[in-house]
């Protein structure tokens, strides 16, 4: 849900709440009779209350259309934490997404024309429990399909050695082509 439906979700549940605290005041007698009553006569004379009526109403559409619209990644939700790979005699084998971005990451900038890579991992349905997307910078004079399924060759064989991941989906997106060999920061090991 998008931060503007939030919005319209919070004053539309503070518009309920107060209604409810109104209702259970006259309920309850808190509120007289005669002081209610004169009260909903002057709000239903009022042409403001057809306003606040129609906003409402588009309020509560626009909060339907939020329970019915798909996700734009396709039922795909980023991952986070752990995922489970196996469980067998020694127990649960589990992993943790910044160490499967990092053996993405590491085995996309092997690869000869790749100049950065940025990496993302997503829980889903099925029997592989996820799928990485792969963002890279192309060096230029190289031919993005090849690099891409170059790409996706070393990040399946490392996902087969490190972690015994077979058929990981992977989708690889070119967002830049640069002519520069961009420097890194060495490591220390």
């Amino acid at each position: 849900m998008g931060i503007i439906r939030r919005l319209i979700l919070l004053f539309y549940v503070l518009a309920i709440m107060a209604a409810l605290v109104i209702c259970a005041g006259v309920c309850l007698q808190i509120i007289p009779t005669n002081v209610w009553q004169k009260e909903l006569n002057f709000i239903i004379g009022r042409e403001e209350t057809l306003a606040v009526m129609a906003g409402m109403a588009f309020a509560s559409l626009i909060l339907l259309t939020a329970v019915f619209s798909r996700s734009s990644k396709g039922g795909l939700s980023l991952a986070s934490g752990d995922v489970h790979l196996e469980a067998g005699k020694p127990g649960d084998v589990k992993v943790t997404v910044p160490a499967i971005v990092s053996v993405v990451e590491r085995a996309a900038i092997t690869v000869s024309g790749v100049r950065e890579a940025k990496a993302s991992v997503y829980r889903q349905e099925g029997e592989m429990p996820i799928k990485v997307q792969l963002t890279i910078t192309l060096g230029q004079g190289f031919s993005a399909p090849r690099v891409s399924e170059a790409t996706v060759a070393a990040i399946d064989d490392a996902l087969l050695t490190a972690l015994e991941l077979q058929k990981v989906p992977v989708e690889v997106k070119v967002d830049e082509v640069t002519h520069a060999i961009i420097e890194r920061d060495r490591r220390v090991v």
